[in-house]
C-alpha cells in the first residue's frame, strides 16, 4: 500500500508532534492533581462532613470511581464518532469544572453539610440532591475528559509515517510521567490542605488547576492536528458479534485463507495483520463465523434471486410499455 507522506506533512506542516503534545501534557498534570487527591480524600469527607458511616462513605467512594471509568468510555465513544477529540475533551472539561465549583461551594457552606445521626447517609433534602447532583456531574466530566485527551495526543503523530509512529510510545510514556507529576502534588499538598486546614480550600485548589489545565489546552490548539470522527471500535464489535450471530448455523472451513479478511488497501500502512493459529480455537469459533464466506450454494442462490428479480422488473416494464402503446392505438 502506498502512503502519502509529502501530502500529510503538507497539510499538517507545523502542527502535531511533541510540541503540540506539551500542552496535553500540562493538562494531564494540573488535572490530575485534583482528581487523585479527591480519589484518595472524598471517603472522609463523606465520613466526616456528610456524616455517612463507614461503609456507607466506601461504597458512595466505589460506586462515584466506577462510574468515571465506565464513562470513559462515553468520551471515547464520542471523540470517536461524532465530534473531535478536541472538541468533546472541552465539552466534559468544562463540565468537571462546573461540578468542582458545586463541590466546593457545598464544602464552605456549613448550612448544606449533613448532621450525624448514626445511620448510612445522614444527608438529606437539598444537601442531598446538590451532593449526588454534583458527583454526577464529576464523574462525567473526568470519565469523558480522560476518554478524549489520551487519545488527542495520540493523534498528533501520523502513523503512516514511520518515523513519527515511533515516538508514539515515548508519548504514553509522557503522558504517564505528567499523571504522576500531578498525582503526586495531589496526594500530598492538596491532600494535606483539605484534611488538615479547610475541605473547600483542597476543592477550590483542585478546581483552579483543572481551569488552568483546560485552558492550557485551548491555547495548544493552532499546533494540533485535529482528525475528523469517523467509526468507533465499539461499533466495529458490535458488528463482529451481529455478523456471527447471523452465521451461527455456518461451518468454519477447515483452511483459514477461505475465511474473510479487511482488504489491505482499506487498513493503515503500519497497522500489523496478526496471522491466523489454531490457539483458542474452541473459544473463538462463534466470532470467527462471522468471517465465513458464503457458501457456492448460497452464492448461487443467491445470484438467481437477484436473476429473477432483475428479469420480474425487465416484464413489467414491457408490460407497461404494452399498455401505452395500446391506448395510443385506441385513442388513434
Amino acid at each position: 500500500m502506498g502512503t502519502n507522506y509529502g501530502e500529510d506533512t503538507l497539510i499538517t506542516k507545523g502542527k502535531g508532534g511533541f510540541k503540540a503534545c506539551a500542552f496535553i501534557f500540562a493538562l494531564t498534570s494540573l488535572e490530575n492533581m485534583g482528581f487523585v487527591a479527591n480519589m484518595i480524600s472524598l471517603g472522609y469527607y463523606f465520613y466526616s462532613v456528610m456524616h455517612f458511616n463507614s461503609a456507607g462513605s466506601a461504597n458512595t467512594l466505589t460506586n462515584f470511581m466506577g462510574s468515571i471509568f465506565l464513562l470513559t468510555l462515553v468520551g471515547g465513544f464520542i471523540s470517536d464518532t461524532f465530534l473531535s477529540r478536541f472538541t468533546t475533551a472541552l465539552i466534559f472539561g468544562t463540565i468537571e469544572i462546573l461540578a468542582l465549583v458545586i463541590v466546593t461551594i457545598q464544602a464552605a457552606s456549613n448550612s448544606l453539610h449533613a448532621d450525624a445521626c448514626g445511620k448510612t447517609s445522614c444527608v438529606k433534602g437539598g444537601a442531598a440532591v446538590m451532593l449526588y447532583f454534583s458527583l454526577c456531574l464529576l464523574a462525567l466530566g473526568a470519565g469523558g475528559s480522560k476518554g478524549a485527551v489520551p487519545p488527542l495526543g495520540a493523534e498528533q503523530f501520523n502513523q503512516n509515517d514511520p518515523i513519527e509512529a515511533k515516538s508514539l510510545p515515548t508519548y504514553f510514556n509522557w503522558l504517564l510521567l505528567s499523571s504522576t507529576i500531578g498525582s503526586t502534588f495531589g496526594v500530598t499538598f492538596i491532600v494535606y490542605v483539605s484534611t488538615e486546614k479547610a475541605w473547600y480550600k483542597g476543592f477550590l485548589i483542585s478546581t483552579v488547576a483543572t481551569f488552568v489545565g483546560f485552558i492550557v489546552l485551548i491555547i495548544g490548539k493552532p499546533f494540533y492536528r485535529l482528525q475528523l470522527p469517523g467509526d468507533s471500535p465499539i461499533i466495529r464489535v458490535a458488528q463482529v458479534i451481529v455478523v456471527a450471530f447471523k452465521n451461527k448455523k455456518q461451518s468454519l472451513p477447515e483452511n483459514p485463507e477461505e475465511l474473510y479478511e479487511i482488504n489491505e488497501k482499506e487498513t493503515a500502512a503500519t497497522e500489523e495483520r496478526i496471522l491466523h493459529t489454531n490457539q483458542f480455537r474452541h473459544a473463538s469459533w462463534n466470532l470467527q463465523r462471522r468471517a465465513v464466506p458464503l457458501s457456492k450454494q448460497e452464492k448461487n442462490d443467491e445470484d438467481g434471486g437477484e436473476k429473477a428479480k432483475g428479469d420480474h422488473e425487465d416484464a413489467a416494464a414491457a408490460a407497461a410499455a404494452t399498455t401505452e402503446t395500446d391506448k395510443e392505438k385506441a385513442n388513434n
